[in-house]
């Protein structure tokens, strides 16, 4: 009994050192060349968001920003080597701005849906909507028809994480959700705030005036931000908005739970769990680890003076949430914008924090509700009054960094400038591993009920991300027209989300989702792991569709083992998917190879693999003998 006793002690001991051990620093590096041809323009107060719009496999950037009469929008192609071009477009130019990529037609091309302000002023506002041309020139072209409320950020401090695209009623098309300045009065508030719901009816959009309860609009306000995620994991998208309200409540934070049946109802307790702000973000984002989203609330408090706090409320799973301030967690609020990620591959959900206040300061997750604070290196590309993003531009699996903003006491020199907009690359640290992609869902089934397709999976595996912490995105493809839902844009043949916005994204918590009126004749099903890197493993498909959709070995693939790595040959011009799987049934390495490449992938240990290719339609199996 002794024995077992000091067992445990000392197993308590390595436990609480490892977790008392503050997570690794990483490098950022500035591209100091990143456009082939001049320069990132000096800007602020806007968005940069990213998307791999002309299907190429590479994230490339759209910026949409400025104050004043400083109104800026462009497009940045990703050429694969370091290096972007600029896209010459027709894409109005707006300041005080947001955006944001999403394919509102599901033709498998990511369009664009941009706000903000015409003059620079908060009474000329415009949102507009650019579909993509798709192949072979991917141009945006304004959607004439669609009419969308005209919103902006109210000032140059403000945040502009003005839109969100989620599909919130389950029905296969991705609807849009606004909260801003809308510059003169909305006929549904009565005054300029906006925050509004669009439904997407197949490619068209229908303002909801009445999505709470089915009797009124959601509360209007502006000044703060929107984000969605599913807080009660039911299934369903819910919302939280932030902002300002009128001169009596003032800053609210308000949280709606979707009710599965196209509305939503008020969370009663938002205005006495949350604080509520102006100039800064509340996000949904997995502390903890557990599966459960949390929220992050950071911003200023009208109704206290203006003070500026950073708030961390943990998920009891219950609909009640434990507060913590920021002279708990480490966080530094003011009036900010906020991006999340795992930088460090160490499996938590790291954050940066750029804005009066924190300026930009990165807040690594110590894995216990407390974060190890870190100013940003190299200081030259310290920013606020902007956007920052985590987004891996590199395409090696670690996530990236970009900011741009104004930079308070810049000289305007190259090393002290008054507008930094840099891209900065993550050079990890020693000890460092590249972050690899999760393993796919496995058991996944899918069945009709009520008229509706219920698809249900058992939880992927990572290298880092425990598998409580993994998050999912569904797709479901046409047999008629070949159209594509995806829950969140992704590439469906390579699994790699398709955009990113910094780095908060509205995935799927649980492990079901409903699919309302589809049917198992008529369409094809896929679902996916993402990591807190926000890396996506490859598709996995129902077990029902696998006899009909899954051909064994009729992929133009050739796997062996020579010298210590195993071989990939693709033979074919489509990608493939693969999967190396130790004797044991651990998942060791995910990929793809793209058509007509080659890969060697080293093994450390002999012995017997499994290899799986997989394209949409077919999959092949291959035991390795690494000697």
């Amino acid at each position: 009994m002794r024995n077992f006793y000091l067992l445990v002690v000392s197993a308590l001991l390595i436990s609480f050192t490892v977790a008392a051990q503050d997570p690794a620093i990483v490098t950022l590096e500035i591209v100091e060349t990143p456009l082939t041809s001049g320069d990132l323009p000096f800007t602020a107060s806007g968005q940069q968001v990213w998307g791999d719009y002309n299907n190429d496999g590479l994230l490339d950037f759209f910026q949409v920003s400025g104050q004043g009469t400083g109104a800026f929008s462009g497009l940045y192609k990703n050429n694969g080597n370091g290096t972007f071009t600029e896209v010459l477009t027709d894409i109005t130019m707006l300041s005080l701005a947001s955006a944001v990529f999403f394919d509102y037609d599901n033709d498998g091309n990511l369009d664009l849906l941009i706000a903000g302000s015409v003059d620079g002023t908060t009474t000329a506002a415009l949102t507009e909507l650019y579909r993509n041309s798709g192949a072979p020139d991917y141009t945006f072209v304004l959607n004439e028809s669609a009419t969308f409320v005209g919103i902006s950020a109210e000032g140059g401090d403000n945040s502009s994480r003005l839109l969100e695209a989620v599909d919130y009623d389950n029905d296969g098309w991705t609807d849009v959700f606004m909260s801003g300045n809308s510059g003169s009065q909305w006929e549904v508030s009565g005054n300029s705030r906006v925050v509004a719901l669009y439904r997407n009816n197949e490619g068209t959009f229908e303002l909801q005036t009445k999505p709470v309860e089915g009797t009124e609009n959601f509360v209007s306000m502006n000044g703060g931000g929107i984000h969605c995620g599913d807080v009660n994991r039911d299934g369903y998208i819910d919302m939280i908005v932030t902002g300002y309200v009128d001169g009596t409540v003032q800053t609210v934070t308000d949280l709606y739970l979707n009710k599965g049946d196209g509305t939503f109802k008020y969370f009663a307790d938002s205005r006495t769990t949350f604080r509520g702000h102006c100039q800064g973000e509340t996000i949904f984002a997995d502390i903890n680890n557990d599966g459960w989203l949390d929220i992050v609330e950071v911003g200023r408090d009208v109704n206290q003076g203006w003070a500026s706090f950073a708030n961390l409320y943990i998920n009891n799973q219950d609909m009640t949430f434990t507060k913590s301030d920021g002279s708990v967690t480490g966080l530094v609020g003011g009036s900010a914008v906020i991006a999340a990620g795992d930088l460090n591959n160490d499996g938590w959900l790291d954050m940066v924090i750029s804005g009066w206040g924190p300026n930009t300061t990165f807040f690594y997750n110590k894995g216990n509700n407390t974060f190890l604070v870190k100013a940003i290196d190299p200081d030259r590309a310290r920013a606020r009054a902007g956007n920052v993003n985590f987004v891996d531009f590199t395409k090696d699996g670690n996530l990236d960094f970009t900011i741009f903003g104004y930079r308070d006491g810049g000289g305007g020199t190259p090393e002290n400038p008054t507008w930094p907009n840099f891209l900065l690359k993550n050079k990890l640290a020693e000890g460092i591993a590249n972050n690899q992609a999760p393993s796919s869902p496995v058991n996944v089934l899918a069945k009709e009920q009520d008229g509706n397709v219920v698809l249900t999976w058992g939880k992927g595996n990572d290298d880092t991300t425990p598998a409580d912490a993994l998050r999912y995105n569904v797709y479901a493809k046409s047999k008629v027209d070949g159209k594509t839902f995806m829950f969140f844009p992704a590439d469906a043949a390579t699994g790699m989300l398709k955009a990113a916005v910094n780095g908060v994204r509205p995935l799927i918590s649980g492990l079901t989702y409903t699919f309302k009126g589809f049917s198992l004749a008529d369409y094809t099903f896929g679902v996916q792991s993402v990591d807190n890197a926000h890396t996506g493993s490859a598709f996995a498909i129902p077990s029902h569709e696998t006899s009909a959709r899954i051909t064994q070995n009729d992929l133009d693939v050739m796997v062996f083992g020579k010298n210590g790595n195993i071989i990939i040959t693709n033979r074919q011009s489509e990608p493939v998917s693969y999967k190396v799987i130790s004797i044991n049934g651990k998942n060791l390495m995910n990929g793809v190879c793209y058509g007509n490449d080659r890969l060697e992938l080293p093994v450390t240990l002999k012995g017997l693999y499994v290899v799986q290719t997989m394209d949409m339609n077919r999959m092949k199996t291959d035991k390795v003998v690494i000697y």
